[in-house]
């Protein structure tokens, strides 16, 4: 990378700031230094003891995206502007070998490169790059031979495909040439990440490339184990497809023991993952992520049965990061035993390498260190292996190629520094070494030489260059750790030279920009040495999610103007525009605007608590972009788990899309339970209850509403019924839900027309009333037998009472409009009605002689009369006699004779005293029993 001189004036820069306005002059000319802007806060870089980052050039000047290794050693890169470099195996030479057409809007640009398994002989490399084709956007993989050696060019590409992408990122991302002469590559779903987009779902689609590890032949064809491979479509998509159901599956890599794909995916609003990936297995996006369904989606009709594949590993987003960047296995020996064959990936928003393992069974055996293995040493987007197996990764944020290596011992601090311009003399400058570090944690020395004779020591120091020469100068800064290990940096400044002045018309700072809204700048640029200068201009949107900011770097251009739309990307987005000029030394002015959205804000509220997404996130509001487009997701069972979804309160159905006004909005989601539902569809109903008068309350097992007529209520198990008037008032009294449940019927008519009635479902229980008997339980064993007799058109009628307990509190009871049914424990429900009840009424009734009946009413066998048999006796009842009771030892010997077929008949009285003894008169005679000898006698008229 190089050196870099700066002067900056700062006004309003800050967080809170709606659009500011930064002045830097930044010199860059000698080789040797990392990019560094002044002021930014970062962590001190960490690795564990004996690793180092070794930078590497790339001959990138920005944004460098992949690389690749050639067998020589020498090696290949990508930026995503289009640009294709080829490195020498030593470094020392660097050229650009074509410039390729890209759109280089949000993530697309030149974004993947492979050197082909034969190169020594093919002399190819495959390239992945998102470009304009007849106005559509289309992501191509492409062949390209490289001419020369060393390389000098490459010739015209060979087109393998192009797929036209809908959205501005999730495009081609990765490609292996694997050794066995196949290629595979990761295809993005091309789906819009600001909301839920149903072009996700061609992810699951085997018949389509988005979302998608594919295994082809060189010229794009299928491979023919794949398991999908159609032998008569060996093109199709189905034929190439090794794997499904991957977002934005950001680079792949093969276990060097098995050959299986790695490949980190990632993840939308919760979920990074690194999948080790089965063949015809899908990993679930969009209707699941990490190994759990995704918000957003998984209400989607498409996504009903879905299943998916566990990850490896998953990280939600937070201190991990939020952007897994797929890594490799270490193969080389020179690291310690723990890391030998383990799995160095990295997260480019947190700006982190981790590791992991796994063993030849693909199961984890050990986590990712929580703190990273890395940190702060770059923004890693691709990872490959050097000669001996170091590892190497891409850090886009430098534009350099950065190599793990270890050695034991302490390890030498690195030197990084800045210098500042004084306004006032353009022969004063300010040195800060500050950003140097020691990854051993050692205190550091700092030692100046500024190239005309003068020194210092310190972090932050000044020199002023006399005379009046312009010729450049060298300055060294050696940085010395506590056991004498010294780093070294050199940069060059040119004293004299003046710096360029910038010159910005911006908006007015409290500007606001909605989604489409033209940004429009202007700027010139005069040099006191060298005249006007060309204004360059570039953008990055900032977006900050999980904790992170992290960059995505637009297009540069060159003209007096800068007039671009406002773009979104999901919640807290800013463009930053920097308008730059640099004068023939290499120093630049810039100044940098920061075009800040126009918020509004969407609350949600919901008729019953339901956890509502705006973009797959649930929450209760949000800050949206005017003019973004979110999806709000309602579910369609509610938080209560009863209520179903109806509208949202602007009559949309449950999955939308809104288009966020210049204005607040606030949106309910309307629920409807079955209570609503029945009550709003069923005018006979309404007539019945009238309007509500409450709110509706319950759970998801009971749930009830009261109206002005009534209540109605709702289970699972009963559905919707009513209880109104009479019947619920005593429902109510008698326990209510509690006791009885939920009403299994509406309130009904009986068939003839006297009464009503409802049902409830614990112990039979029927509610039942009429105008002369009122409202009255039945239920449990009385009950059944009373519906045994044919409910209230058989021999009792209609309750008079609800059941009670006995006087004696042996047994239960009804009282009916005609008699009554008893229960007692050991001899269930007896029906006692008509005379014979009113006999033993007279007796009584159970707390008399006679006591509880042991038997319902029966007919005789002669057929004449009827009779219950009771504890204590029995009453009898014919025509001609009436009903009368027989006990005792009178009975005994009734019973002896055979009953009323005796001779006597029918009993004619009830047992009566006479002198001495008991009797009891019969049609044909008597039975007398003697107090004192217990002597029964019977007798004929």
């Amino acid at each position: 990378m190089t050196g870099e001189t700066t002067a900056r004036l700062r006004q309003g820069w800050g967080g809170a700031a709606a659009a500011a306005v930064r002045i830097a002059v930044i010199a860059v000319l000698v080789a040797g230094m990392a990019v560094v802007a002044t002021g930014t806060g970062r962590a001190a870089p960490s690795l564990p003891p004996g690793f180092s980052v070794k930078d590497m050039p790339s001959g990138q000047s920005e944004l460098l995206t992949d690389f690749a290794f050639a067998p020589d050693g020498s090696y290949f890169t990508t930026g995503k502007n289009g640009r294709v470099a080829w490195v020498s195996a030593d470094g020392s030479a660097a050229r650009t070998l074509a410039t390729f057409s890209v759109v280089t809007v949000q993530d697309l640009g030149l974004n993947g490169i492979a050197v082909a398994h034969d190169y020594a002989t093919s002399r190819v490399i495959y390239l992945a790059r998102t470009l304009t084709v007849n106005g559509q956007w289309t992501m191509r993989l492409s062949a390209a031979t490289v001419v020369g050696t060393p390389p000098t060019s490459l010739a015209p590409e060979r087109v393998i495909w192009d797929l036209p992408i809908q959205a501005d990122v999730h495009t081609i991302t990765g490609i292996v040439a694997a050794p066995d002469g196949t290629l595979w590559v990761t295809m993005g779903d091309g789906a819009d990440f600001r909301f839920v987009d149903p072009l996700a779902l061609r992810a699951l689609d085997v018949n389509t490339g988005y979302g998608k590890l594919l295994r082809v032949t060189p010229d794009g064809r299928g491979v023919a184990s794949n398991p999908y491979y159609d032998p008569a479509a060996p093109s199709s998509w189905r034929s190439r497809v090794y794997a499904s159901g991957f977002r934005s599956p950001f680079r792949v890599s093969l276990d060097p023991a098995t050959g299986a794909p790695l490949v980190g995916d990632v993840g939308w609003n919760t979920w990074e993952e690194i999948n080790l990936v089965r063949p015809g297995a899908s990993y679930g996006w969009p209707c699941w992520e990490g190994n759990g369904q995704t918000p957003g989606y998984r209400d989607m009709a498409a996504c009903a049965g879905t299943t998916t594949t566990p990850p490896l590993w998953a990280y939600p987003h937070g201190p991990m990061g939020t952007s897994v960047t797929g890594g490799i296995v270490y193969t080389g020996s020179t690291y310690p035993e723990q890391y030998r064959g383990a799995y160095f990936f990295g997260d480019y928003a947190s700006q982190r390498v981790y590791t992991l393992r796994y063993d030849d069974q693909g199961r984890l055996v050990r986590q990712p260190e929580a703190g990273g293995f890395g940190v702060e040493n770059g923004m890693p987007v691709k990872f490959g292996a050097a000669e001996n197996g170091d590892i190497v990764y891409a850090d886009i944020g430098g534009s350099r190629l950065k190599r793990l290596v270890h050695a034991a011992g302490n390890r030498p601090p690195t030197a990084e520094a800045t210098i500042t311009n004084d306004p006032a003399s353009a022969r004063s400058f300010t040195f800060d070494a500050s950003r140097s570090f020691d990854l051993d944690g050692g205190a550091l020395t700092y030692r100046w030489d500024f190239g005309d004779g003068a020194t210092a020591t310190g972090a932050l120091v000044t020199h002023a260059y006399g005379g009046t020469s312009t010729e450049p100068v060298t300055v060294r800064l050696d940085v010395t750790d506590s056991v004498g290990a010294t780093g070294t940096a050199t940069l060059t400044v040119v004293p004299g030279n003046r710096v360029p002045v910038l010159t910005l018309t911006t908006p007015p700072s409290s500007e606001r920009y909605s989604v489409g809204e033209r940004v429009v700048l202007s700027g010139t640029a005069l040099d006191a040495e060298d005249g006007a200068l060309p204004v360059t201009w570039s953008v990055v949107l900032v977006h900050c999610s999980g904790g992170y900011c992290h960059d995505h770097p637009g297009r540069s251009f060159t003209g007096a103007v800068y007039d671009v739309p406002f773009e979104d990307h999901g919640d807290d987005t800013r463009l930053q525009i920097t308008a730059s000029a640099t004068d023939r030394f290499g120093v630049r002015a810039e100044q940098v605007f920061v075009a800040q959205p126009q918020l509004r804000t969407l609350t949600l509220a919901s008729t019953v608590p339901s956890p509502i997404t705006v973009n797959g996130v649930a929450r209760a509001s949000a800050q949206v972009t005017a003019g973004a487009r979110v999806s709000l997701n309602a579910p369609p069972l509610a938080g209560d788990g009863v209520a179903m979804f109806g509208r949202w309160s602007d009559g949309q159905p449950r999955e939308r899309q809104l288009v966020m006004p210049d204005r607040d909005v606030t949106l309910t989601a309307e629920y409807v339970t079955p209570i609503d539902l029945r009550h709003a569809f069923d005018p006979g109903l309404r007539a019945v209850v009238g309007a509500p008068v409450g709110p509706e309350q319950g759970d998801s097992w009971l749930r009830s509403r009261q109206y002005a007529g009534g209540r109605v209520y709702w289970s699972p198990q009963t559905g919707v019924h009513e209880v109104h008037g009479e019947i619920l008032r005593s429902y109510d009294a008698t326990g209510g839900p509690g006791r009885w449940g939920p009403p299994l019927s509406d309130e009904t008519g009986t068939p003839d027309g006297r009464g009503r009635f409802n049902v409830f479902p614990n112990d039979e229980a029927m509610f039942y009333w009429t105008p002369q008997t009122g409202a009255h339980v039945v239920y449990g064993e009385i009950f059944g037998h009373w519906r045994a007799m044919g409910y209230e058109r058989g021999m009792h009628g209609y309750p008079r009472s609800d059941e009670l307990s006995t006087p004696d509190g042996r047994g239960r009871y009804n009282d009916f409009e005609n008699g009554g049914i008893y229960w007692r424990p050991g001899v269930g429900a007896r029906s006692v009605y008509g005379a014979i009840y009113q006999k033993w009424g007279q007796h009584g009734w159970e707390m008399g002689h006679l006591r509880f009946p042991i038997t319902n009413e029966l007919g005789t066998p002669d057929g004449v009369g009827r009779f219950n048999h009771f504890e204590g006796g029995s009453v009898y009842w014919t025509p001609r006699t009436g009903a009368h009771e027989v006990q005792g030892a009178i009975r005994e010997r009734w019973a002896a004779l055979g009953w009323e077929r005796s001779y006597l008949g029918y009993p004619t009285s009830d047992e009566f005293s006479v002198p001495g003894g008991r009797r009891t008169n019969f049609e044909r005679g008597s039975i007398t029993w003697t107090a004192a000898t217990g002597r029964v006698v019977d007798r004929r008229y």
